[in-house]
């Protein structure tokens, strides 16, 4: 069966832009892990401080050992609903099974999008970088105004503050037992008539 002339274009036209966003995509992430890296570049070159091999081999070891698995999952699990861009998003901005996940998802979901298809890693991406954008607003605004807001919150408010950590906890309690079926609804017993 012969494919139709417009699909073809449209998948050479997907295949150039997918190989110009891996060039991007690869060009960002190596300017961001040498920036990762310049504190420590700073501290050793300039500052003259080293912590030994011993120190960082063990540091690696154990970083190393905790985030094998993540580091393996995290890209095979999300990638079918994110996509190529998306994936680039998440692992320069971060926090993603909390925020840009969700916010991918959501923005499939308005669109009407299925996971995976072009028209839904277009959502994704829009969402995700909404939520970047968002996320960077009000960082900006605690880090500049944090201070000040502070001072003029009732002492009330701030006492408040110290149920925030329980809170995300609990909420997090509750959303493992709802996985585990906690939240399962028993059905009625059916009336016979």
């Amino acid at each position: 069966m012969a494919k139709n002339p417009e699909t073809a274009t449209v998948d050479v036209e997907l295949q150039a832009y997918t190989k110009n966003l891996h060039r991007l995509g690869t060009t960002c992430m190596m300017i961001l892990l040498v920036l990762t890296f310049l504190p420590c570049l700073y501290v050793f070159l300039i500052m003259g401080q080293f912590p030994g091999w011993g120190a960082l081999a063990g540091t690696f070891a154990a970083l190393f050992g905790q985030e094998i698995t993540t580091w393996i999952m995290e890209p095979v699990m999300y990638f079918p609903m994110i996509g190529v861009a998306g994936s680039y998003i998440c692992f320069t901005a971060g926090n993603i099974t909390n925020m840009r996940i969700p916010c991918a998802l959501a923005a499939q979901a308005a669109v009407g999008a299925s996971t995976g298809s072009p028209k839904g890693d277009a959502a994704s991406v829009f969402g995700m970088v909404g939520s970047v954008i968002v996320n960077f607003i009000a960082l900006g605004i605690v880090i500049l105004f944090g201070n000040w807001l502070l001072s003029v919150l009732p002492e009330a408010v701030k006492s408040a503050f110290n149920y925030a950590m329980p809170a995300v906890f609990g909420s997090l309690i509750a959303v493992i037992f709802n996985m585990f079926g906690g939240s399962k609804k028993k059905e009625e017993p059916k009336e016979e008539k």
